[in-house]
């Protein structure tokens, strides 16, 4: 029986950069690390109690985002206004609040490499919280 979401892995081209962004600028904590050959290869970034994201040194110097199939990921927030400021302090850009048609407050982002990723902030009329169905109008 599945139980949540356990973790999204990223492959990234500079593993540092990825570090510095998800941990020191998302304030992501690192769960643990991977090494090989003696150096540093991925990391775990903890997201809630036991959901991560996974990262990856890809080793060619070329390498390139391709979307897969998977075109983003979402992160919670208790409060957006004040993760949109801290970001853009950051010198992170975000796209402005705006209310879903799931009524969730979002805002979008992108890594060092591109993986484009969505933060969500739940509302009491959130479809995530009440179900039902939900109008897309995108």
């Amino acid at each position: 029986m599945v139980l949540q979401l356990a973790h999204v892995c990223l492959k990234v081209s500079n593993l540092e950069n990825t570090i510095d962004f998800y941990h020191k600028k998302l304030g992501l904590p690192i769960k643990f690390t991977f090494e090989k050959e003696g150096k540093l290869y991925g990391v775990y970034f903890q997201v809630g109690n036991n959901s991560f994201i996974e990262a990856f040194q890809e080793k060619n110097p070329d390498f390139k985002v391709i979307n897969t199939g998977i075109t983003h990921f979402c992160l919670q927030t208790g409060n957006i206004d004040k993760f949109i400021l801290e970001m853009k302090s950051k010198g992170i850009e975000c796209t402005s609040k705006k209310l879903g048609c799931d009524q969730s407050w979002q805002t979008w982002l992108k890594d060092p490499d591109g993986n484009s990723f969505e933060i969500h902030e739940y509302t009491p009329q959130s479809a995530q919280y009440n179900g039902g169905i939900v109008q897309a109008n995108f």
